[in-house]
């Protein structure tokens, strides 16, 4: 607990902004995979309606 009174409040704020910006880009791989998917499932339903 000492340690975290000890941080260096921009050490704080680049590691929070690295960690934000890890999970924005984690967000946007899963919504391409999101895409992807749907997009796929198109293209097999339309396949079988032919």
């Amino acid at each position: 607990m000492e340690n975290s009174l000890r941080a260096n409040p921009l050490d704080i704020r680049a590691q929070y902004e690295r960690q934000l910006t890890e999970l924005q880009e984690a967000c946007g791989e899963t919504m391409l995979e999101i895409r992807a998917g749907k997009n796929a499932q198109a293209l097999l339903d339309a396949a079988d309606d032919k």
